[in-house]
């Protein structure tokens, strides 16, 4: 167990990435509280989605530390990153969920079984409680009248909400939303929003990688601004919105 308090669900220590001599992740510092919603702004290539594919384990840092939940997916040994062992990165990861841009359900999968076949098969639900806790995610998401469909049968906006849904079943200390409203048209955005929006009233831990800069303000109690690779500015969502303070936040945000 790491010594960080049971409040900090999710630290992130000088890590560092590089895709072959471009490095992408410059020496990034983290921390997101239970009940937080912090979202992550900032250009295209600045490191964004990036930085969360490192904390959900979709790859590896180079150097630095992370801590999910309380438990060290990777350490800092002689500047490097050295992970955890398969059993604890695997219960590690089942303390988060994540939600796609471009949703990633299974085509072939029923909206019902998109959403149990990890209850049943790694959290060893029965079917029976599997079909429960997706009945009451279905109605929450307004989606009771889907649950036989497939994918290909429903708009975008709701298989981004079944996306939630899933991502949700599994009772996670955080989730992570990679530009969850990038693939959507400005109608279907804003029912997604309003989802995520519910999420933050009832004090969902949440990571959220977003263009919306009105979403960000109203809904995240805390703004991250990234480019290069590196935090350039942080701080309560709307003073950073409407008063940033470094050039360069001033410079991005004077696009929107």
């Amino acid at each position: 167990m790491s010594d960080v308090d049971n409040d900090i669900v999710l630290e992130i220590k000088d890590i560092h990435k590089s895709f072959d001599k471009l490095e992408v992740l410059q020496g990034i510092n983290m921390q997101v509280r239970r009940g937080e919603v912090v979202a992550v702004i900032g250009p295209s290539g600045g490191g964004k989605s990036t930085l969360l594919r490192c904390a959900t384990t979709l790859e590896k840092v180079d150097a630095g530390k992370i801590v999910i939940g309380g438990d060290v997916l990777c350490d800092d040994v002689d500047g490097r990153s050295v992970y955890c062992d398969k059993k604890l990165e695997k219960e590690i990861r089942s303390k988060f969920g994540l939600v796609f841009q471009n949703f990633n359900l299974f085509p072939h999968f029923s909206v019902r079984r998109n959403i149990t076949e990890a209850l049943i098969h790694v959290h060893k639900k029965s079917k029976a409680e599997a079909d429960a806790i997706c009945d009451g995610l279905l109605k929450k998401m307004d989606l009771e009248a889907k649950a036989d469909e497939y994918p290909c049968n429903l708009s975008g906006g709701q298989q981004q909400r079944v996306s939630i849904a899933r991502a949700l079943a599994t009772s996670p200390e955080i989730i992570f939303f990679d530009e969850p409203t990038s693939a959507l048209d400005p109608e279907l955005t804003k029912g997604v929003l309003t989802v995520i929006k519910e999420l933050a009233q009832e004090k969902m831990t949440m990571v959220i990688v977003t263009h919306e800069m009105s979403f960000a303000r109203d809904v995240a109690d805390r703004i991250v601004f990234m480019d290069g690779g590196v935090i350039v500015e942080e701080g309560p969502a709307y003073d950073l919105v409407t008063n940033p303070q470094q050039d360069r936040t001033k410079a991005f945000l004077a696009g929107y």
